[in-house]
């Protein structure tokens, strides 16, 4: 067991670390619902004497990248007390976080960083990003009423089953495989939201809206849909709040909203904000399970540099009729190297090995780059999730 991993009688030091390191009030509902966290998570802390000097979770999910699950672990609330700080117990616990991970074949990681820069150095890089909508009630567009279907406004804590399974149910390009425990975190968490569920006139569920409202500005946090009704019945009920709010905000996890769509695309305004990063703790079983987008290319040699040792190898890979052979070996010339870095943004889809390589992040030969490129999938990442 490693001597970092805190047990259930050190919750009430790591709860008072949160408290102070963010500034936070305390109160019976944050408790519980820090607990609930902790209780599903892995934590790790460094004593400072009789108190806790650092701390971070490191929470296991699942996740789904383009119809393959892969395991995940999400670090969050990493903290150090001002009087350690310095002292490098935050890097301590990333660095054993980061290993167990490996030896436990969790094969990604993802966090919301405070610093771009300080997580880099631990392999992490920025692969999601969301669109910011923000509309004025004035300019919010028209939308036609439907002889079809209806809406239903809950309490978030009302959301029934039926929301999850059909969250299950979409395509997920990097995206949670929700547990329900992460579900009642999140509806324990958020008790302030509403929920519209869209039905079809058969009552079956095919959308659903999660939102809340702070003043006089109405927010989206999650917006599911299945078909056309049920985009224009949701739409008609946002846009009923046009006598109650002034503004209206959407932060979208699809980096590439499309504006164009609207009768007037400068009815809003739009803002890419940068989300969360991710790191490949697995190097060997992501590829190994990739969705590959060739079925057959020929063998290249690519050296990583990683500081995860099991990473940090020269690799041969070669696909034959969709089958994957990928090898490590540090004694071949390498036809070209980069850092897990850049190959975690190559193979999430955030941008490819091509432009990455004019960009002067990739030294070698440019056609087996360009080769390794043509593999990977070309969509965006997508995650609604923070953590």
């Amino acid at each position: 067991m490693n001597r970092y991993l805190l047990t259930e009688d050190k919750f009430e030091k790591f709860y008072d670390l949160y408290l102070y390191s963010f500034n936070r009030q305390d109160s019976e509902h944050r408790k519980n619902v820090f607990k609930e966290r902790y209780d599903h998570s892995l934590s790790y802390g460094i004593m400072n004497g009789s108190k806790l000097g650092s701390g971070l979770f490191s929470i296991p999910f699942d996740v789904e990248f383009h119809g393959v699950n892969f395991k995940m672990n999400g670090i969050g609330d990493v903290m150090s007390a001002p009087e350690f700080g310095g002292q490098g117990g935050a890097s301590t616990l990333m660095n054993n976080a980061l290993e167990d991970m490996y030896q436990n074949q969790v094969t990604l990681s993802y966090l919301a960083p405070f610093s771009f820069g300080y997580y880099r150095q631990f392999g992490y890089e920025q692969v999601f990003d969301h669109t910011q909508i923000t509309i004025n009630n004035d300019n919010l567009p028209k939308v036609k009423s439907s002889s079809h279907g209806y809406v239903e406004r809950l309490n978030i804590r009302d959301t029934p089953d039926s929301v999850k399974v059909l969250y299950s149910k979409q395509p997920h390009m990097g995206g949670l495989n929700r547990a329900q425990w992460w579900w009642d975190h999140m509806l324990d968490k958020h008790q302030d939201y509403k929920i519209a569920l869209a039905y079809d006139d058969g009552n079956e569920l095919i959308g659903y809206l999660i939102y809340y409202h702070q003043g006089e500005t109405f927010f989206i946090q999650e917006w599911v849909n299945t078909n056309i009704l049920s985009r224009q019945i949701l739409s008609k009920f946002i846009t009923k709040h046009q006598s109650i709010f002034q503004k209206f905000v959407y932060e979208s996890p699809d980096p590439d909203f499309k504006a164009d769509l609207f009768e007037n695309p400068r009815i809003a305004s739009l803002k890419v904000v940068p989300y969360m990063m991710a790191r490949i703790v697995n190097l060997k079983d992501f590829i190994e399970r990739y969705p590959i987008q060739k079925d057959n290319m020929k063998r290249i040699c690519f050296k990583v540099e990683d500081t995860l040792e099991y990473n940090d190898h020269i690799w041969s890979l070669r696909i034959n009729n969709g089958v994957v052979d990928l090898q490590i070996t540090d004694d071949f010339k390498a036809d070209f190297t980069l850092t897990i870095q850049t190959l975690t943004k190559a193979m999430f889809g955030y941008r490819n090995l091509n432009s990455l390589f004019e960009s002067g992040y990739i030294e070698g030969d440019f056609d087996k780059v360009n080769k390794l490129n043509d593999i990977f999938v070309y969509d965006k990442p997508q995650l609604i999730d923070y953590f």
